[in-house]
């Protein structure tokens, strides 16, 4: 060999042109991004789901809140008044009459016994 020359180290080849490192470097990112976004579009599908479940309560509250100012009214009319006076107190307007359905038999047992009550 003459002296001139020097031997280079010899050296590998390189596989590819470095594109599978950068595939790999654009993977990471995206998937680092994707870890990222994913607390937050979790919650937000909770509270979706919580605002659903609240808008449904909300309804039914409502309906409920409707259906008590219906009884409402009814209970501060003048005819229900009048159905509990004649229903639980036994009133009768002036000029009506009050007929008491009892089955037969009981009441001439009833009459003799509060006959019987008087006279002791």
């Amino acid at each position: 060999m003459p002296p001139q020359q020097q031997r280079q180290p010899l050296r590998r080849p390189r596989k590819g042109s470095g594109m599978g490192m950068k595939w790999a470097m654009v993977a990471a990112v995206i998937v680092a991004f994707a870890l990222a976004a994913l607390p937050p579009f979790l919650q937000q599908r909770q509270l979706a789901r919580e605002s659903d479940r609240l808008s449904a309560e909300l309804e039914q509250v409502r309906a409920e809140r409707r259906q008590l100012e219906k009884e409402k009214e009814w209970l501060a009319s003048d005819a229900y008044v009048e159905q509990v006076a004649r229903q639980q107190l036994g009133l009768v307007k002036p000029g009506e009459m009050m007929v008491v359905r009892t089955r037969p038999g009981n009441a001439l047992k009833k009459d003799t016994q509060h006959a019987q009550e008087i006279r002791d």
